[in-house]
């Protein structure tokens, strides 16, 4: 079971919260209950279902709603959430560094979303295996998986991509993790 869950790219982004009415909220305290609340979302199912969460920024019509690096979030997301698996955007700078996933515990499994769904054009493949690498350095490259950032469409209206686009993005996350992994013993 995958959770689309959009409540902690907006707790990181600092433009979010210089609107108006935002002073009312303590980013802390939300955090506290976003935690609480999807634990207790996660808890009581089958031992043998696999969790995981996505960490969703918007994905409408090839744009996005949210930015900032997961670091103000990282211990409670990382260290304290009750899932096995973690879908990440990575696509660009918006999502900040790798370093916070230094506060991934256990043997939770890190899917690195570096391949974009908003854009047409393909990733280098070698930029890929060198951010994969990078991230290696916090979460060890076995735990570690290659997707895109998001889905090709979280609305009807989709993504400005074609069919086509987004076989091609497929195929080159499927190539590249081929490159990544089949050499790893």
């Amino acid at each position: 079971m995958k959770l689309d869950d959009c409540t902690w790219g907006t707790l990181v982004d600092e433009d979010f919260w210089q609107g108006p009415g935002k002073e009312l909220f303590d980013r802390t305290e939300l955090q506290a209950k976003f935690l609480a609340l999807d634990n207790a979302v996660l808890a009581g199912w089958p031992s043998d279902l696999r969790l995981s969460t996505h960490v969703c920024r918007g994905n409408y019509h090839s744009t996005w709603a949210s930015a900032g690096g997961y670091g103000a979030v990282a211990d409670d997301l990382f260290g304290k959430l009750n899932v096995d698996a973690y879908y990440l955007e990575f696509d660009d700078d918006r999502s900040g560094d790798f370093a916070p996933l230094a506060k991934v515990t256990g043997d939770k499994t890190v899917v690195l979303g570096l391949v974009t769904s908003k854009q047409a054009t393909l990733e280098d493949p070698t930029t890929l295996i060198q951010r994969v690498t990078e991230a290696s350095q916090y979460v060890p490259l076995e735990r570690l998986a290659l997707s895109t950032q998001c889905g090709f469409a979280s609305t009807e209206e989709g993504n400005q991509l074609t069919a086509t686009d987004q076989w091609n993005k497929i195929k080159l996350v499927v190539e590249t993790a081929k490159q990544i992994w089949s050499t790893e013993e």
